[in-house]
């Protein structure tokens, strides 16, 4: 099929004019910090309905050299229709691996950016400028705001570098069993391995097309002529082994974290909790955040898989060592 629809991303910084304009926008971020399939673009969506917090969202992301331009000349909707438009053409309604549906206003990761523009996913000196732009161009667009909400679970684990850069940032933590991270993580990859995967391409792309991420899609390639050799079992099987040590890895990095981050700056929420009753979740970080409740009308509906995985049967304990055993390491190793 060939694609008609342009969606006409910025190719250069055409917001270099308006930059100065920032200077005066104060940076109060809120973190959401959880692992990968922990739930955590399902708590960014909560929050950023329920409290006056700026937030990322694909629009923002795929045209972030040209938000305050947009703004300016009052022309936001017509790149959002665009990219709805894109999107529609191509067939992405969702990320596929879980079903979370997609158009210009849904939520996205920051690492997204921080890679794009900087060859890594997590904040560090490298791209601490761009990083403190982008939020202020977030609340600068999102002018009713009083604070900026942000995700990113690459950086679960790298809150003492955050807390360098802003003393006064909140963090939401998300718990969510190990094993049924893993379940997700692991049905996640499979669904990856099923056909391309148009969307996260399109994240991932700056605009060389594959080219830009060359290694990347040369892995997948060789994981998916290794699906097609094995069969889902025997690749589920393999894929389990590979998973669960960067699980119990990421666990481990997540409970020590959480565990020396002071009182007043982070709160832990559970997911199943978060599930069964969004609203009580939502009310239970009002004192951290210091912001009121702005909107509980919006009901909230998490899109769950509950298929578990067959070759995590009986695999519990198997697990819970890794973690035990990643638990020995000091944080950072």
């Amino acid at each position: 099929m060939k694609h008609r629809i342009d969606p006409n991303f910025p190719a250069s910084n055409e917001d270099a004019s308006r930059l100065d304009s920032l200077s005066q926008v104060p940076v109060r971020p809120v973190f959401i910090m959880g692992l990968h399939r922990s739930g955590t673009t399902f708590l960014y969506d909560c929050v950023a309905k329920s409290f006056p917090l700026a937030h990322l969202s694909l629009y923002h992301l795929l045209y972030f050299d040209r938000l305050l331009t947009n703004k300016d000349q009052a022309t936001e909707q017509q790149d959002k229709d665009k990219l709805n438009q894109f999107f529609a053409e191509r067939g992405i309604s969702d990320r596929n691996i879980d079903g979370t549906t997609i158009d210009a206003d849904a939520v996205e990761e920051y690492g997204f950016l921080l890679r794009k523009k900087t060859a890594t996913f997590k904040l560090c000196d490298q791209n601490a400028a761009l990083f403190a732009t982008l939020c202020q161009k977030l609340l600068a667009v999102q002018s009713d705001k009083q604070a900026v909400l942000l995700k990113n679970p690459w950086d679960t684990g790298n809150a003492k570098k955050i807390l360098s850069y802003y003393p006064e940032a909140r963090f939401i933590y998300i718990s969510r069993e190990p094993i049924a991270v893993l379940n997700s993580m692991l049905n996640a990859l499979l669904a990856y391995l099923e056909g391309p995967q148009d969307y996260l391409e399109v994240l991932l792309d700056k605009g060389k097309g594959r080219s830009g991420y060359r290694s990347g899609y040369i892995a997948w390639l060789i994981l998916r002529g290794l699906r097609k050799v094995l069969g889902r079992n025997n690749s589920a099987r393999l894929a389990r082994n590979m998973l669960a040590k960067d699980v119990a890895r990421q666990v481990a990095i997540y409970r020590k974290e959480l565990a020396v981050m002071p009182a007043s700056r982070a709160i832990e929420i559970d997911y199943q909790d978060l599930v069964a009753d969004p609203e009580a979740t939502m009310q239970s970080l009002k004192a951290l955040l210091d912001l009121p409740i702005t909107d509980m009308q919006e009901i909230f509906e998490v899109k769950q898989r509950n298929n578990i995985n067959p070759v995590l049967k009986d695999f519990q304990e198997s697990l819970d060592r890794l973690v035990e055993k990643a638990m020995e390491y000091p944080l950072g190793e």
